[in-house]
């Protein structure tokens, strides 16, 4: 059986991981994105492949925040388990911003 402690520590790394993972693909849409476009006639590039693939690490990322809250929360005596729902909550919360900021990010180059 895991423990609690291993749980809300997987839960605290993937709460760091989310973050920066969203961040990162932020300011990877504000500067290289636009030094890749697609080629003529072409209606994605590699730019885009790597966008998607990005936003896709970050969906997922949030998913195994979840997965880790859900676990704290089945794990221990119940004496601390609001701390299961932060995981949840910083990784769920970091996608929302990054799907709505993500159209919006400026350009930098």
């Amino acid at each position: 059986m895991i423990e609690y402690e291993q749980t809300l520590r997987v839960g605290r790394v993937l709460e760091r991981v989310v973050v920066i993972l969203a961040l990162g693909a932020s300011v990877y849409r504000a500067t290289l994105y636009w030094l890749l476009p697609p080629a003529a006639g072409e209606p994605y590039g590699t730019g885009d492949i790597i966008d998607f693939a990005l936003g896709l690490l970050v969906f997922l990322t949030s998913g195994l925040c979840a997965a880790a809250a859900v676990a704290t929360s089945m794990s221990g005596d119940g004496s601390a388990q609001h701390l299961a729902f932060r995981p949840a909550v910083i990784g769920i919360t970091s996608f929302v911003i990054y799907y709505f900021v993500h159209p919006y990010v400026p350009r930098l180059f």
